[in-house]
């Protein structure tokens, strides 16, 4: 995927650099603290990675058409959607039997029509997996995920577009399923998040396009944890 925001390489090569740190570093720690596998831990630490598919609507003061990168032409307010990609990192805890509470903090690239976008993401779950058949437990997870919109601080002359709202709240549900392994355990998980604050349209003026996360997100991830 190319460059998404011009001017923003060296903000992108520091967020690496930090995400690389952590998926090196977490792994090697879980190990240390106790002998066995993942059955044997009462915290886990891992990576994830995953598929988006984001919907959004564009909004303009003029009300009239918006002409997208490709000269196709769209009207205001209009429902599209968003395909990228999520890196995190996991850190999980149990507790007891059926019960996990897992942070995922990461970061969300995307891309559709004028729309760039890298959103910052701090999702926190509870997990329920109440039965197990050997090494394959499936599991149900819910809870809430707050994200900052890093195009909010976007000043390019040839595309101005920001989103409406900067800051975001999110109610998450979704289902996956855990594969243990000697060492890690190994899930696939399909996720899917609800916006739970309105657009902020008293930033809407006249010179820019702006765009509002009004429907539903969706992501398919895999996770590795040990």
């Amino acid at each position: 995927m190319k460059v998404l925001f011009q001017g923003k390489k060296s903000f992108q090569k520091s967020l690496g650099i930090a995400l690389l740190c952590i998926v090196l570093s977490a792994p090697a720690y879980s190990q240390s603290q106790e002998q066995g596998g993942p059955d044997n831990h009462k915290f886990l630490y891992g990576i994830h990675l995953g598929f988006t598919d984001n919907q959004f609507d564009l909004y303009s003061t003029n009300g009239g058409l918006i002409a997208s990168q490709d000269g196709t032409l769209h009207t205001d307010g209009s429902h599209y959607h968003a395909r990228g990609f999520r890196l995190a990192v996991i850190g999980e805890a149990r507790l007891g039997r059926c019960f996990s509470l897992r942070v995922m903090p990461g970061v969300s690239l995307f891309r559709a029509l004028h729309l760039e976008s890298v959103r910052g993401e701090l999702p926190l779950d509870v997990k329920f997996h109440p039965y197990r058949w050997g090494k394959v437990e499936p599991y149900l997870c819910s809870g809430l995920g707050y994200g900052y919109d890093f195009a909010s601080k976007r000043n390019d002359s040839h595309i101005n577009i920001k989103p409406l709202n900067a800051h975001d709240l999110r109610y998450t549900c979704g289902m996956g399923v855990d594969w243990y392994t000697r060492r890690v355990k190994v899930g696939l998980e399909l996720k899917a998040g609800f916006g739970l604050l309105p657009p902020n349209t008293n930033d809407i003026n006249s010179n820019s396009l702006s765009y509002f996360h009004c429907g539903p997100s969706f992501t398919l991830g895999l996770n590795i944890e040990a």
